[in-house]
């Protein structure tokens, strides 16, 4: 699978609102609970997640979808692999869900990340802000080019709830 843009990647903005934060926005060609559900069942998550180009997948995504409940997602990509892993602490379908990250490589550097879906219309607003331990932490964050793999994320995501939609 081959990134290309999405229907609506120009809507697509990351700022940073604190010295921990990182927002990003991002407009979707679906109702609220259909993008809810692409962000949060393993089935669709596997199609959009980390999926920057050829050689990318998700061999390892688990999701137990409630307070207290863990995920972990494995990113393959061309130079290995990466974990991610967290707990879901907030959940009000289809608006808002609340959760820890943590980059198996750092894992005394968790973030919390809400995630907020408004609805715009037959769309969604996506607003996604991710809190950092530091201002060290969110700078190495977006050292690594997060900005440009979360836009294409997104883009493949737009993609997949055009699918489901259809």
């Amino acid at each position: 699978m081959l990134a290309s843009p999405g229907v609506n990647s120009a809507t697509f903005q990351v700022t940073t609102p604190s010295d921990e934060e990182i927002r990003m926005t991002r407009l979707f060609d679906a109702p609220p609970a259909l993008v809810f559900e692409a962000m949060t069942r393993s089935e669709h998550v596997r199609e959009w997640w980390g999926r920057l180009g050829e050689g990318y997948s998700v061999p390892v995504c688990e999701i137990d979808l409630r307070v207290g409940g863990k995920w972990k997602f494995v990113n393959r990509h061309p130079n290995g692999e990466a974990t991610f892993y967290g707990e879901y602490l907030e959940l009000d379908p289809p608006r808002r869900v609340v959760f820890t990250e943590t980059f198996a490589d750092f894992p005394d550097s968790p973030s919390t990340v809400t995630s907020e879906l408004v609805p715009e219309g037959a769309k969604t607003r996506l607003i996604a802000t991710v809190r950092y331990p530091s201002k060290d932490v969110r700078d190495m964050v977006i050292a690594t080019g997060m900005s440009k793999g979360a836009g294409i994320s997104y883009d493949r995501l737009d993609d997949l709830v055009g699918r489901l939609q259809a």
